[in-house]
Parts: C-alpha cells; structure tokens; sequence
C-alpha cells in the first residue's frame, strides 16, 4: 500500500479508512516477514540436510576403513 493510496483512503473515508488502511498494511508487512522467515528457515534446513549428507559419506567411510583394518 503507498503513501497516496493511505492518503486517499483518509481523504474518502476519513478516520475508518486511515484505521482500515492501517490494518491492510499491517496484514500485508507481517505476510512479507512471514515469507522472509519461512525462506530462512527452507535455507538452513537444506544447509542441515546437507551437512547430513556429508556427515553419513564421512562415517561410512570411516566405517568401511576400520572394518579393513588388520586385526591383531
């Protein structure tokens, strides 16, 4: 919502409007962080699963080098 769409709204409806206006761009600035939050979190969680991933390659390998081991 701009500046001039707030600004006809209190102009139109007076009071209730600006208060209605208020409340739209509220709703519409919290859905944005919403987003932004739920973007982050999508990001770490694919970062996790691939430091999982590595984490399993590395213990397999580790695994598979101390099963060849010689035994004394």
């Amino acid at each position: 919502m701009t500046e001039a769409s707030i600004i006809q709204l209190g102009q139109l409806f007076g009071a209730p409007g600006l208060f209605i206006g208020f409340l739209i761009w509220d709703r519409m600035r919290l859905s944005a962080e919403r987003k932004a939050e739920e973007d982050r979190r999508e990001a770490q969680a694919d970062r996790r699963i691939d430091a999982d991933k590595t984490l399993a390659a590395s213990l397999a390998a580790l695994t598979t080098t101390v099963q060849t081991l010689p035994r004394s």
